[in-house]
């Protein structure tokens, strides 16, 4: 414990630039598949003086050098749904310009952009929400991209949407294509799955048997040893343990053990691996390492996140400050510390261009990043944050978040969805778009 808070101190105290630390206070504050809100004290994105810039400083996760952590242990275990309404959303997942949603009765709806067919309806572009043709009984759904896989009872996949790097897992060819796949396509595996997780390079199933990946292999990111194609499924040598999710980014794999073990593989230097979290003097290289132990909860896309019992990480690429740090370091090769406020835990992480959001063990929700189209949720659009702040519009109780590439949304615990920011797609779920910044949320319309 003494050595996890001196790691968060260490990292919050390097954010403070000399010129800020004489003249600023130091705050305290805190942020389910991969919101709440608490009050953010930054100046009011309103005054012209301040309304262009980013947050002076990160803030502090203690009080002082002698301060002891008094919280009580973090737990990772997901907040339930408790239905309060007809229409019941149990999981909620994002693309990069749609959200799609799974019922109670085990149906989905989609909205937003339907870029690739990603809203799985045919020839129907409307954004609003509707049901994705043809799936029942689903379990389980993952999103990325313009992509979407959804996991029935039955342990059938299907996925829909771009097959720009073979993330539909079809066995023949074309195995990769840039055509519209609006309706769902049954993936072909050697046997029932447990769970899909789709990302921008492929996508992987968990089997009972082990784990079957399928897309991009360029950079040996779906862990077979002959790699440097685009391939159907297949199985992936994650090293003998058993692999609770994955994410396969657009040249790196990531693969979570079961006793939460991050482990990624494929590209790992230069700019191809700059999503690694490692260094490695051997580049391409589909043998997994770990980078992180005690992950409960991770997110990749154009950055990386991760929650390791109980304290944010993020590392890649900071577009916008999306890695959190309060650092102005353009780029994090290994995983570092990103210290949330007050004294919550985050629970949930998600990832989606230039934005990084964490749902906290109080139901809270805290972002960081681009703020230009109000996704950081403070009730005024802003420039950008480089270190977590509530999103203080906020203030239902959720259990999960999911960030597209302006937008975030959140699982409230009735079963509604909350979201704000961009809407140029349709991505709020009111039906309509528009180029405006909705830094307040809109609950979506079933």
């Amino acid at each position: 414990m003494q050595n996890r808070i001196r790691m968060m101190r260490w990292a919050s105290s390097l954010a403070l630039a000399p010129a800020v630390l004489a003249a600023s206070s130091l705050v305290v504050v805190a942020c389910s598949d991969d919101k709440t809100e608490s009050f953010d004290p930054t100046p009011d994105a309103s005054d012209a003086s301040v309304a262009n810039l980013p947050e002076a400083a990160a803030p502090t996760p203690d009080g002082g050098a002698d301060v002891v952590d008094s919280r009580a242990p973090f737990d990772p275990t997901d907040q339930k749904v408790a239905c309060s309404g007809a229409k019941c959303v149990t999981q909620l997942v994002a693309g990069d310009h749609h959200f799609c949603a799974r019922f109670d009765d085990g149906t989905v709806e989609c909205w937003g952009g339907d870029d690739s067919g990603a809203l799985g309806r045919g020839d129907d572009p409307e954004p609003a929400s509707k049901r994705v043709a043809g799936l029942e009984q689903i379990t389980q759904l993952s999103a990325a991209g313009s992509s979407t896989c959804a996991l029935s009872s039955a342990g059938k996949v299907s996925c829909w949407g771009s097959n720009s790097h073979g993330q539909l897992g079809q066995p023949t060819d074309p195995i990769f294509d840039e055509e519209r796949h609006a309706t769902p396509l049954e993936v072909a595996l050697p046997g029932a799955a447990l769970r899909i997780d789709v990302g921008s390079g492929g996508a992987c199933a968990v089997l009972a048997s082990g784990t079957h990946c399928w897309g991009d292999d360029t950079y040996g990111q779906l862990a077979r040893q002959a790699f440097g194609a685009i391939e159907s499924p297949g199985p992936a040598e994650l090293g003998g343990s058993p692999i609770a999710r994955t994410a396969i980014g657009p040249m790196t794999g990531f693969a979570l053990t079961t006793t939460g073990d991050l482990r990624s593989f494929g590209a790992l230097s230069g700019y191809e691996g700059e999503q690694s979290g490692r260094i490695s003097s051997i580049s391409p290289d589909p043998i997994p390492a770990t980078i992180l132990a005690g992950v409960s909860s991770f997110s990749v896309s154009s950055h990386a996140c991760a929650i390791a019992n109980g304290v944010a990480h993020c590392w890649g690429r900071d577009g916008r400050g999306a890695l959190c740090t309060g650092l102005p370091d353009p780029f994090e090769q290994k995983p570092r510390v990103a210290a949330t406020t007050g004294v919550a835990y985050p629970q949930r992480i998600t990832t989606s261009g230039n934005t990084t959001c964490a749902r906290m063990t109080d139901g809270t929700v805290q972002c960081c990043g681009s703020d230009d189209q109000g996704q950081l949720g403070r009730g005024k659009a802003g420039e950008f944050s480089t270190f977590f702040v509530a999103a203080s519009s906020f203030t239902e109780q959720a259990v999960d978040v999911a960030s597209g590439l302006t937008t975030v949304c959140a699982l409230v615990q009735d079963g509604t969805v909350a979201c704000w920011g961009g809407n140029g797609a349709g991505e709020l779920g009111q039906g309509t778009s528009d180029d405006s910044a909705h830094p307040t949320p809109v609950k979506v319309a079933f």
